[in-house]
C-alpha cells in the first residue's frame, strides 16, 4: 500500500486494534493517485477456506469480538481513500464463508448470540451508502451473490489494507 503522506500516530494506534485475521500479502497496484470508483475493479477479492491455511476459527472468533474496532478501522480507511492517502485499488477483499472455516459449534453460537448487537451494527454500516468502504465492499459482495445481511463479521487491516469479511 502507497501512502502520500505519514499517517498520524492516531490512525498507526487504531491499526494495532486490528484483530490480524488475514496474513495474505497484497501485490500492490501502482495506479494512479485518484480514487476510482468503478467497482467492483476497484477491489479484489478472493474465496478464502480452511484449505488455504488463510481463515481459521480463531480468526473468525477474533473477528467476532472486535467488531466495534473493525467498523472503526472500515471508517479510517474509507477517509483514507476519500483523501487520496490510499488508493481503492490496493484495497483486498477476501471473502470467508464460515462453513468452510472448521467451526466449534457451540463456540460459535456463543460468539454471534454475544455479539449479535454488534452484528447488526456492522450490516447497518454496510448498508450505508455515503462511505466509500461500502461501496466497494457491496461491490464485491453483490458479485459473489452475498447479501450484507449475510456478513456476520470482518477483519480489516489498516497497514495492508486487506478486508476479511466473513459470512454465512
Amino acid at each position: 500500500m502507497r501512502f502520500q503522506t505519514s499517517l498520524p500516530a492516531a490512525i498507526m494506534g487504531l491499526a494495532l486494534v486490528a484483530t490480524g485475521c488475514s496474513d495474505q500479502t497484497i501485490a500492490g497496484a501502482d495506479a494512479p493517485d485518484a480514487v476510482a470508483m468503478q467497482a467492483p475493479a476497484g477491489a479484489s477479492f478472493q474465496n478464502q477456506n480452511a484449505n488455504t491455511g488463510q481463515a481459521t476459527f480463531g480468526n473468525l472468533i477474533a473477528a467476532l469480538n472486535n467488531i466495534t474496532a473493525n467498523i472503526n478501522n472500515l471508517q479510517v480507511l474509507s477517509d483514507l481513500i476519500d483523501a487520496g492517502d490510499i488508493n481503492v485499488q490496493d484495497v483486498n477483499v477476501a471473502l470467508v464463508n464460515i462453513d468452510d472455516v472448521r467451526v466449534n459449534v457451540n463456540a460459535l453460537n456463543n460468539a454471534l448470540n454475544r455479539n449479535n448487537v454488534d452484528i447488526d451494527a456492522l450490516q447497518n454500516f454496510l448498508n450505508n451508502v455515503d462511505i466509500t468502504i461500502t461501496d466497494v465492499l457491496t461491490n464485491v459482495l453483490t458479485n459473489a451473490d452475498i447479501l450484507v445481511t449475510d456478513v456476520i463479521a470482518v477483519d480489516v487491516n489498516l497497514l495492508s489494507g486487506d478486508i476479511v469479511v466473513f459470512h454465512r
